[in-house]
C-alpha cells in the first residue's frame, strides 16, 4: 500500500470506528464482550482509567468490534498479512527487566536497544513478505512491556498498519479476520514451565492447552486465526520455542535466532544474519500460502480448554483472574488449586479470557 492509500485506509477506519461507536459497543449484558446487543459507550472514567475493572472500560472486551473495523481496511484482491509481535524472543534478548522494560516510561537504554531490534525484525518479516506476492501488512504490538507500545512507529515499514497500545481486545490477536491470507509471529518465546529464555504464558504458571494440546501464546494466536481460515506461515524465537511451533504447526517455516542455555542466557546470533533469515522465511512463507502449502491446524469443537495461574499472584488479583465476568469458567482442583478449565465453540473467547487474565495482572 502506498503512503497515499494508507492515508486513506486511515481516514476510513476513523470514519468507521464513528460509525460503529454510534451502534454501540457490542459488549453482552455481562460485559463480557461475546458479541450481544447494543449499548451506550461510557464516558472516560476520571484519574487513572487503567486501573478499573475490565466491564467498565470500553476496548478490553469488544473483540467484534476489532475485528469489524479491521474488515473494513482489507482490500480485496490482495494478499494481507497479520504479524503478532512479541519482544522476549528478539535476537540479542536474555535479560527480562532491563531489556524489556516493564514500566511505563521505557527509558532504559537497553529497552531503547532492543525497540530497534524488534521494529528490524518487523521490517524484514514485511520486506519478505511483500517479495512474495503480499500486498497489506497488519501488525499488533503483543509485548506488555513499556504498555503494548515498542515498536518504533516512525521507524516501521510505511506499509504497514500498526496496532499498538492498551487497553485493546484480544491483544495479541486484536482484530484477525478471514479476509486476511497468513499469519507470522516475530520475537515470541516458548511456553510457561519450558527451558527457553524469558520463558512464560501470558500471566499462567503453565501451559494452557485446547483438547489436551499445549499451546503457547503464538500457538493461541494461530489457533484464534485458524478459525477464521487464517495459516500460520512464520514464527521466530529461540530454539526451545522453535521446536515448539514445529511440533504443533509443522507447515509453518520456523527461524531460530539464538539457541538458550538458561532461561536467561544463550547464543546468539548476529542480527544481520537473523534479519536475512527472517526475510526469507517471510517470502517462502507468503509464496508457500499462495500454492496452498501451509495447513491449517484446527481443533474439533467444542474445546476443552484448560490453564493454571501463577501461584505468585495476591489472592485479589488471583480472583479476577480465575472468574472473568460472563464465562462459565469451572475450578480444576485435579490439576491444581489455581487452575480451571472452560468449554467453549469460539475461539476469540480464549483471546478474551487470555486478555482478561493480563488486563489483571497488569492493571490490579
Amino acid at each position: 500500500m502506498s503512503r497515499h492509500g494508507m492515508s486513506l485506509a486511515l481516514c476510513a477506519l476513523i470514519a468507521g470506528a464513528s460509525a460503529l461507536q454510534s451502534q454501540g459497543t457490542g459488549r453482552g449484558a455481562s460485559g463480557a464482550g461475546r458479541g450481544g446487543g447494543a449499548a451506550v459507550l461510557p464516558p472516560a472514567p476520571p484519574g487513572d482509567a487503567d486501573t478499573l475493572p475490565p466491564a467498565k472500560y470500553f476496548g478490553v472486551t469488544e473483540y467484534d468490534l476489532a475485528r469489524t473495523k479491521l474488515e473494513k481496511l482489507v482490500k480485496p484482491g490482495g494478499f494481507a498479512v497479520y504479524i503478532v509481535t512479541d519482544m522476549e524472543g528478539l535476537a540479542g534478548v536474555v535479560n527480562n527487566g532491563r531489556e524489556m522494560s516493564t514500566g511505563r516510561s521505557g527509558n532504559s537504554p537497553d529497552h531503547q536497544r532492543f525497540r530497534q531490534e524488534l521494529t528490524d525484525e518487523l521490517n524484514a518479516a514485511i520486506a519478505g513478505a511483500r517479495l512474495g506476492g503480499a500486498t497489506q501488512f497488519f501488525v499488533v504490538e503483543g509485548h506488555g512491556g513499556n504498555n503494548f507500545r515498542n515498536v518504533l512507529v516512525d521507524k516501521v515499514d510505511p506499509d504497514a498498519i500498526l496496532l499498538r497500545g492498551w487497553p485493546r481486545p484480544n491483544v495479541m490477536e486484536t482484530g484477525v479476520n478471514a479476509k486476511m491470507n497468513m499469519m507470522m509471529v516475530v520475537g515470541n518465546h516458548p511456553n510457561a514451565g519450558t527451558p527457553g529464555i524469558i520463558a512464560h504464558s501470558y500471566a499462567l504458571g503453565s501451559a494452557l492447552t485446547v483438547n489436551g494440546i499445549k499451546l503457547n501464546e503464538s500457538g493461541i494466536s494461530a489457533f484464534v486465526g485458524a478459525e477464521f481460515g487464517v495459516p500460520l506461515g512464520m514464527v521466530a524465537g529461540d530454539d526451545s520455542y522453535a521446536a515448539e511451533m514445529k511440533e504443533t504447526f509443522p507447515s509453518a517455516e520456523v527461524v531460530t535466532v539464538k539457541v538458550a542455555m538458561s532461561g536467561a542466557g544463550g547464543a546468539m546470533l548476529p542480527f544481520a544474519r537473523v534479519h536475512a533469515q527472517i526475510k526469507a522465511a517471510a517470502t517462502k512463507a507468503v509464496q508457500r500460502a499462495k500454492a496452498g502449502q501451509l495447513k491449517l491446524v484446527t481443533f474439533a469443537k467444542p474445546y476443552h480448554i484448560a490453564w493454571c495461574i501463577r501461584n505468585t499472584f495476591a489472592q485479589p488479583v488471583y480472583e479476577v483472574m480465575a472468574r472473568p465476568a460472563g464465562f462459565a469458567i469451572r475450578p480444576d482442583s485435579a490439576s491444581g488449586p489455581r487452575c480451571f478449565t472452560y468449554d467453549t465453540n469460539k475461539a476469540e473467547e480464549i483471546g478474551t479470557i487470555m486478555n482478561l487474565v493480563e488486563w489483571a495482572a497488569l492493571k490490579p
